[in-house]
């Protein structure tokens, strides 16, 4: 009928049936629709730059900045080569006078291992919880969408012992197992320093000598600092290296000993301390020298890439 009555200026089938749709929703505006602008187009460069603000931001709020869609920033980051990570956790979310304090005693360890190297004096240590349930994350193939067979975190609340270590560049020095209940407070720090001196007596006799007098590597935690321990270290005469606040990353136990040992705890299962003993005297023994050497001369690298970051963490 409409092409009998228009001809060929007649609406074709499917324009008919959007036409009445559009009457039938009450819209009976018959204006033509403005077509949509192409998009405003933008640079690289002023993408990048929202990006080294804060390159958490979302495509949605980029766009809205840029006075673009969403979609054309979608576009732009994937033609950039940009790709969205999950970012790590991190120990601590650093004020910027920690950060200021970081980079500030990297840069004077490093200036003094510069003019001479004093790796060989260090003696550090810390402590780990050892679970005696610790299961191993698993990997499993999955189609694309599909979620990952989960694991368990070791129970926080379970079996557990508190292991105290203290090693140098040639291997372990001395070590102990706290038993339920026990804590390293001031006085029982105090001992273990004494403990500790003992053992380098019998193992490492250089120390004796003067121009190998002990550097100590240790954190700032109340026990290590409190006045009594701070005079029984100075009566064995030995230095106490500069550690900044919240630096696990540039201690040698917690980024090297203990990241290695938790590889290896995976799957592990002890029934008691003197099973968690026995492993640990094992996966010690295994370790030949040069790979407690490897964990403490990472320490110029690692003061680099704390100042080279300002003294954020790094990876």
């Amino acid at each position: 009928m409409l092409v009998e009555a228009y001809g060929e200026h007649a609406l074709g089938k499917s324009q008919c049936f959007e036409w009445f749709k559009k009457f039938k929703s009450g819209n009976f505006d018959v204006r033509n629709e403005e077509r949509g602008r192409p998009p405003k187009k933008f640079e690289d460069s002023d993408l990048q730059s929202l990006l080294d603000e804060d390159d958490a931001q979302t495509q949605q709020q980029l766009a809205e900045q840029l006075n673009v869609t969403r979609e054309a920033v979608s576009i732009r980051l994937k033609a950039m080569g940009k790709i969205q990570k999950l970012g790590k956790w991190v120990p601590h979310e650093l004020s910027e006078r920690q950060q200021e304090n970081r980079k500030t005693t990297s840069e004077l360890l490093l200036a003094r291992y510069k003019r001479k190297s004093f790796l060989h004096r260090i003696v550090t240590g810390d402590e780990k919880w050892i679970y005696f349930e610790n299961p191993k994350r698993k990997r499993s193939w999955v189609t694309r969408g599909e979620p990952a067979t989960s694991t368990a975190r070791p129970n926080r609340y379970g079996r557990k012992t508190l292991l105290c270590v203290w090693w140098d560049q040639k291997g372990v020095i001395h070590y102990e197992l706290l038993k339920p209940g026990e804590t390293v407070n001031t006085e029982r720090y105090r001992q273990q320093m004494i403990d500790l001196s003992q053992a380098l007596s019998s193992k490492r006799p250089e120390y004796q000598e003067r121009q190998h007098k002990v550097i100590l590597l240790h954190d700032n935690a109340p026990a290590h600092t409190a006045r009594q321990v701070k005079e029984t270290i100075k009566a064995f005469n030995w230095e106490i290296i500069p550690h900044a606040a919240y630096s696990p990353d540039l201690a040698p136990s917690d980024y090297y000993l203990f990241a290695s040992m938790g590889h290896a705890l995976a799957k592990q299962r002890f029934t008691s301390h003197e099973d968690v003993r026995k492993w640990l005297d094992d996966w010690f023994a295994s370790k030949e020298e040069q790979f407690f050497w490897r964990g403490i001369h990472k320490l110029p690298e690692r003061w680099q890439k704390c100042i080279t970051s300002d003294g954020q963490y790094f990876e």
